[in-house]
């Protein structure tokens, strides 16, 4: 396995990270997702998520000092370097936590042995890199858009049936995020990706 650097010289322990780990969607997939979805995207109230950001999350970490990403990294590299690559289906829509108080809009995940098994051997990792276990049950989703107001708006359950889409995406490696808060929004950036077995490294190093 590539040794995986978190930067040049000393990271002050001030300075923090917010992470999580994901799979990344492919444009063409992002682009068909938004489409779809078009009509939730729309309801007044609701703040969409941009194309490019689109992926499913396998664990937010949340604030760590930023010098546990490279350690993060290795971890979850290992860890990913034993499993084979496999196909997930994103099928259907639906909200958290209810309807009556939606607050995230979503298209969901298939959940899969294969899919089951990521999700274990990566919370398995980031545990061993120096994380609090999360004892919330995973459930497979991609947030589209999230909800500012409540009620909900007025034609969320007609746009959530209104809904028709289904794709395969191949899952081959999984990526470390950087997530900052921004007032435009987050801004999202690769720390490490994390190749499945097969990939022709295990991990490397993304590209700022």
């Amino acid at each position: 396995m590539r040794r995986i650097m978190a930067g040049a010289g000393y990271v002050s322990p001030d300075v923090r990270s917010r992470l999580f780990a994901a799979v990344l969607l492919p444009a063409a997939i992002r682009a068909d997702l938004t489409r779809a979805t078009r009509d939730l995207r729309a309801l007044e109230g609701v703040r969409p998520v941009r194309a490019g950001q689109l992926h499913l999350t396998l664990r937010f970490i949340g604030e760590v000092d930023r010098g546990l990403e490279a350690p993060l990294a290795r971890e979850i590299a290992a860890a990913t370097a034993q499993l084979p690559g496999f196909p997930i289906r994103l099928c259907a829509a639906g909200v958290f936590p209810s309807h009556r108080r939606a607050r995230v809009l979503w298209v969901g995940v298939e959940e899969t042995p294969a899919l089951a098994a990521l999700h274990r051997s990566v919370e398995e990792a980031v545990v061993r890199g120096g994380v609090a276990p999360d004892p919330r049950p995973f459930r497979p989703h991609v947030t589209v858009g999230r909800i500012r107001r409540h009620p909900p708006p007025v034609g969320l359950a007609g746009a959530i049936a209104r809904v028709r889409f289904g794709a395969t995406v191949d899952v081959r490696r999984v990526s470390l995020m950087r997530s900052e808060l921004l007032p435009r929004g987050a801004r999202h950036t690769e720390v490490a990706a994390c190749r499945l077995a097969g990939g022709h490294d295990d991990a490397r190093r993304a590209r700022h």
